[in-house]
């Protein structure tokens, strides 16, 4: 009888495993291996980079932009920039690769996309912004209230076009770069270290951060709205 029920479970299993395995290779087939290999990679990066990157960038800060053996540049400096650079850049840049990634198996508009993140991201890379006054966020609020309203009252439309699909890809996209914006592990990391959050410096980079953040929201609900206004009838 146990030796039944063993078997029996050992087949479960087995069936379920299978049924996995079936799925996901179902998913990743057709993807381009290296782009959402390169995607994975640097997210795994984005988490880690709060411990590997942002404590020797915050002690930098706090030496005065000098490394430990007192020096504005040097092997260290130039190590620690570069983890730094690419832990700010890593969310984004594998986000990126993997909506390419998906783009170019569906036989989407790739090039306007990875085009449309990569300018993006430049403006992105402007350290500081002046703080803006009380109507750009009474303006860009504003937008925000009309493009959500519009998007949800909009959405019996099918996207069966490239031009639709993409624009919905690019949406998420955005979505996903303001999402990391207000997250714990995001580039700020202030959530992880509250303290960090009294200094100057880091009043500075908040307000830039919220900038960029009114921005990412605007463009994503803009986009989905698009993608949603030229969409088909149902």
């Amino acid at each position: 009888m146990y030796d039944t029920l063993y078997c029996r479970a050992n087949d479960e299993i087995g069936s379920a495993y299978s049924g996995i395995c079936h799925v996901t290779d179902h998913r990743l087939r057709g993807f381009n291996p290296w782009l959402v290999g390169c995607g994975f990679l640097l997210l795994l990066y984005a988490i880690l980079g709060n411990y590997i990157a942002l404590p020797g960038y915050i002690r930098f800060i706090e030496r005065g932009g000098t490394s430990a053996a007192g020096n504005t540049f040097d092997f260290d400096v130039l190590v620690g920039a570069t983890k730094t650079i690419l832990w700010m850049y890593s969310f984004q840049l594998g986000t990126l690769a993997l909506a390419c990634a998906y783009s170019i198996r569906e036989n989407l508009y790739s090039i306007h996309l990875a085009g449309l993140g990569l300018v993006w991201l430049t403006v992105w890379s402007w350290p500081s912004l002046p703080q803006p006054g009380a109507w750009f966020y009474v303006i860009f609020g504003c937008i925000l209230v009309i493009a959500i309203s519009m998007a949800l009252l909009g959405r019996d439309r099918a996207l069966t076009t490239k031009t639709t699909r993409t624009l919905f890809l690019a949406s998420i996209l955005f979505f996903a770069f303001a999402t990391w914006e207000v997250c714990g592990l995001g580039t700020t990391g202030r959530m992880l270290h509250p303290a960090q959050s009294e200094g100057g410096l880091a009043h500075t980079i908040l307000i830039t951060q919220s900038t960029k953040l009114m921005i990412e929201l605007v463009l994503a609900w803009s986009l989905l709205l698009a993608s949603f206004t030229l969409g088909e009838e149902e």
